[in-house]
């Protein structure tokens, strides 16, 4: 018969309630229950659609807890056995939830995953690993985000009675259905009558066994689709608990959620990639994280999340020998803080390689910039987010190579590392350093950052003024400047610029001698931004809004500080190129986006300008 049953304590053991796989998560109990549970359903991912994961609140009645009655007892039988008046304490919680009319029950359900594959009786499926181990995890991807089975006790964490009840649906070898359902708890050990109690039970059926048959079980419990339920009996709510969880999963999950691989419900709110946007910018979100000290961890989120969707943002692909290929989003834009944070499996780990010598906190002589480093799939051998879920501590807030106990593997991760970081920062000098930097205007998600007021510094009275040097200001707050030559009337306003002639290559004449014959009159370019295609320097994406329809002549130019100098086309995306230029046409008010190549490559600040076109591609070539 189902029921509840505890190991024998045939040695006397003396076991407490402070068990180290729950204490890792008190400090921050539906932080860590809300990142956990999510991260074992992404890794769980079944097929092409997205994982879901909804966090509800049942109220069950007590009647409706087949094990209530005997849980309350092993409760009684524990505040016989000696103990602290901390212990006491919690015993008498937990006491008067599961005597309540109604127990609270937080659930958290997933769809479009697996499910704890079986068989449920053995020792190294997925059920098994997660229901019954300790310390071990049995993720099919080596790439997945765990790598300790430790995650799993963040449930218990938010739960007075230590009880965490799991049912799943899986489809067994031959593609069957099957379904599987346990529950795991931990109390203190103690007697029950003659018989010595460990601290840890299971409920179930017989034999400590699982119970196999849906109609076993409470509907509460009872599950049809394919995927996993996880059930803390005896919910600790306190306020703000699904804001609190919400708030964990955006600062954690907001790439993978943006990239639609998962999608959360709390307490009936969604949480996907159409409402992202809103709910990162809810103003009593940021009242809780404020109350939280969690502020900084909701405004890194906002800033990464507009540094990997930035059409303003460059991307640059990383391979390292015997590792693979890494991915790097770099956003140069002024009040940013000069970091470089890592997502793994869309979920973010941290902002520093330290225990490898790369804190990655300095970057001298660059412009302001936040850049997102990632691994990317690998073609061939190992996937570099193998080799990452080596080096990551338990809290998957840290890589430390020391966890690698081979002394030679050790050694090549710590080389690999290192190149990749070099990597990383040659890339940043080269992209946003003071002389070529391109600001940009950051129109998304804008209003996530404060404005302080005045963004004017005139710098100090006795300071000296050296007009060849490059002066540095202080970070201004509230406005940014215009991307790649966000525009005014005619022309493009410069897009950067460090007070010095800019480098590189630059062919034609100059603003002042480009107005060609069969042209007339200058368009006006709103909005104007560009960033290099894939990191090169021949290529630019660019996108500007006209103000009048019709076929223009667009030049591209490099800024300068006296006169601009015009840049050669030799090839765009559309439209017809032609002496360095390109002809096309245009609707007034509708968003164009072009990619357009370069004669030689140039990476510094561009300007764009238009002028309407009176005669055929054709009378231009002759």
């Amino acid at each position: 018969m189902a029921g509840i049953r505890f190991l024998t304590n045939e040695a006397n053991k003396v076991e407490g309630l402070a068990y180290a796989g729950f204490e890792t998560f008190r400090g921050s109990p539906y932080t860590s229950c809300a990142r956990e549970t999510g991260q074992n359903s992404r890794d769980a991912a079944r097929g092409s659609k997205p994982v879901k994961v909804s966090f509800d609140l049942l109220h069950v009645e007590r009647g409706d807890i087949p094990f209530a009655a005997e849980l309350e007892h092993s409760i009684r039988c524990c505040l016989e056995a000696p103990q602290n008046e901390k212990t006491q304490a919690h015993l008498q919680r937990a006491l008067a939830a599961i005597s309540e009319p109604t127990v609270k029950v937080l659930r958290v359900a997933d769809i479009n995953t697996s499910g704890l594959t079986g068989p449920v009786d053995d020792a190294a499926s997925v059920f098994t690993a997660l229901v019954k181990g300790d310390g071990i995890t049995n993720k099919p991807d080596e790439t997945s985000a765990g790598s300790f089975g430790i995650g799993k006790n963040a449930a218990f964490a938010v739960s007075e009675l230590q009880t965490v009840i799991y049912s799943t649906c899986y489809e067994d070898a031959e593609k069957h259905p099957c379904f599987a359902a346990q529950g795991r708890l931990r109390l203190i050990s103690h007697t029950d009558g003659a018989r010595k109690c460990s601290a840890e039970g299971y409920w179930g059926d017989e034999d400590f066994r699982a119970i196999e048959n849906p109609s076993a079980v409470p509907s509460w419990l009872a599950r049809s689709e394919i995927g996993t339920s996880i059930h803390a009996i005896g919910f600790d709510e306190r306020d703000h608990w699904a804001s609190r969880m919400t708030l964990s999963l955006v600062t954690n999950f907001f790439a993978a959620i943006d990239r639609g691989q998962i999608e959360f419900e709390v307490d009936g709110k969604p949480i996907n990639s159409s409402s992202l946007d809103s709910v990162m910018t809810d103003e009593a979100l940021g009242t809780l994280a404020a109350e939280h000290d969690e502020l900084a961890e909701l405004e890194r989120a906002r800033r990464l999340l507009l540094c990997i969707r930035s059409e303003a943002a460059t991307r640059h692909t990383i391979s390292v020998a015997g590792l693979g290929d890494f991915v790097l989003h770099l956003l140069v834009s002024e009040n940013l803080p000069r970091e470089v944070h890592v997502l793994r499996n869309g979920i973010y780990i941290t902002d520093n390689f330290a225990k490898l010598s790369q804190p990655m906190r300095l970057f001298p002589g660059t412009r302001e910039f936040t850049a997102v480093l990632e691994p990317a799939p690998s073609a061939s051998g190992r996937a570099p987010s193998a080799l990452l879920k080596e080096l990551e501590n338990p809290a998957h807030d840290a890589f430390e190579p020391d966890r690698i106990v081979n002394y030679d593997a050790q050694q090549a991760a710590r080389k690999q590392i290192k190149k990749l970081i070099s990597e990383v920062r040659s890339i940043i000098r080269m992209v946003a350093k003071i002389e070529d930097v391109e600001s940009s205007r950051l129109d998304e998600l804008s209003e996530m950052f404060a404005d302080t007021g005045s963004t004017r510094d005139q710098g100090r009275e006795d300071e000296e003024k050296d007009p060849d040097a490059y002066i540095y200001q202080k970070p201004r707050r509230g406005t940014r400047r215009q991307a790649s030559g966000s525009t005014g009337k005619g022309k493009a306003r410069k897009s950067g610029g460090s007070g010095r002639k800019q480098t590189g290559t630059r062919t034609g004449e100059s603003k002042k001698t480009q107005r060609r014959a069969g042209t007339t009159g200058a368009v006006p370019l709103d909005a104007i931004r560009s960033a290099l295609k894939n990191g090169d320097p021949l290529i630019r994406s660019i996108w500007f809004t006209p103000a009048a329809s019709g076929e223009i002549v667009l030049a591209v130019d490099a800024s300068g500080l006296t006169d601009d100098v015009g840049l050669d086309l030799v090839g765009a995306s559309a439209g017809t190129v032609s002496k360095g230029r390109l002809r096309t046409s245009v609707e007034a008010g509708q968003r164009v986006q072009l990619d357009v190549t370069l004669s030689e490559p140039f990476a510094g600040p561009i300007e764009l300008s238009a002028v309407r076109s009176v005669e055929t591609p054709a009378e231009e070539a002759a």
